[in-house]
């Protein structure tokens, strides 16, 4: 287990660890994931526990998820009618985009995750009681 730190990191690093799937606290990729959809309560290299007293924290990643799908199939969109225009070839955009629809959300889950717990940690930083170790969110 790594040592408790007073200061959190800055909002850019929080977020910078969390879409590319590490503990947004101490930036470590053993995180909560023991598989792709497998997670445990607690970081295995800080201790860090994800929930903070939230019972309703997959919400939030759930959200992060649709954003990341959606955003997904957007910027796929785009990209394909400006490469294509004016002729727009529209079955294979309609399989291409249906197919990040229904897997997006599965590519998504892991990094939704920690992406959701880093912006949670922007949204409300620890307290002090979280950063001395009580809690479910030992920092």
């Amino acid at each position: 287990m790594t040592e408790a730190t007073d200061q959190p990191p800055s909002a850019l690093r929080l977020l910078g660890r969390g879409i590319t799937r590490r503990c947004a606290w101490c930036g470590d990729r053993r995180n909560y994931f023991l598989g792709w959809f497998k997670r445990q309560e607690t970081c295995r290299a800080c201790g860090h526990g994800y929930r903070r007293g939230d019972h309703a924290f997959e919400l939030g990643a759930i959200t992060a998820n649709i954003i990341l799908t959606f955003g997904s199939i957007l910027v796929t969109l785009g990209v394909w009618i400006a490469l294509t225009a004016p002729d727009v070839p529209l079955i294979p955009i309609m399989v291409v985009t249906a197919a990040i629809g229904l897997a997006g959300p599965a590519l998504f889950y892991p990094i939704s995750f920690t992406l959701w717990q880093a912006i949670d940690l922007i949204m409300r930083p620890p307290t002090a009681s979280e950063l001395a170790g009580e809690g479910d969110a030992t920092l």
